[in-house]
């Protein structure tokens, strides 16, 4: 009878043991499950769009890359166009949809010894890997097979930062007027971000 408190103490330690072994397993009895939401840094309506891509790895490449903006690098500032420039045209960029958006204004400049010049000002686009400026002979393609019409489109270069000013030059040979937009395209994912439809 005596030794009925040590048995008791003995019993209880063991549950206690038992209880802390299997802890994992009983665990979720006491909690809440956490409803996880996929790429959850980024608007609904972006992650909207997110979640309808068919190619859920190009979708994480995407999301990830968007939350970032990458400035133009300041060795690659465009310089003043000189005064003496003459405006050949203007355009706007006007984005896809809230996920591959892009604004800024475009202008083709025509330089004293001939060159032409092509400048984007008040410029963003959302970030992704190896943005790319074409010249397209298509007034609003949708896709990048569509790109190049009548005439094979003209790849300007790579863009030097999704965000901020910066011009290129464009061969004074090239007949711009064969030309109907400028596309911005992710080389990458061949994926159209942005258009600006020359008039």
């Amino acid at each position: 009878m005596r030794y009925r408190p040590r048995w008791t103490l003995l019993t209880f330690g063991a549950l206690i043991v038992i209880a802390l072994f299997t802890f994992p397993t009983w665990r979720g009895l006491f909690t809440r499950p956490v409803e996880s939401v996929p790429f959850p840094l980024t608007s609904a309506e972006r992650r909207e769009l997110l979640v309808r891509m068919p190619n859920r790895e190009m979708a994480a490449t995407l999301y990830f890359s968007s939350l970032t903006a990458q400035p133009v690098p300041t060795e690659q500032q465009p310089v003043d166009v000189p005064p003496d420039a003459q405006i050949i045209q203007t355009a706007s960029f006007q984005g896809i949809d809230a996920l591959l958006s892009v604004r800024g204004s475009v202008t083709f400049y025509r330089l004293i010894d001939d060159s032409v010049l092509l400048r984007f000002d008040d410029f963003e686009v959302t970030n992704a890997p190896l943005l790319t400026i074409y010249l397209s002979s298509s007034e609003a393609p949708q896709t990048v097979q569509e790109l190049g019409g009548i005439v094979p489109e003209f790849s300007v270069g790579d863009l030097r930062g999704s965000l901020g000013s910066q011009q290129f030059n464009i061969p004074r040979e090239l007949r711009l007027e064969r030309y109907r937009s400028v596309v911005i395209v992710s080389e990458s994912l061949q994926m159209i971000f942005g258009i600006a439809r020359l008039r």
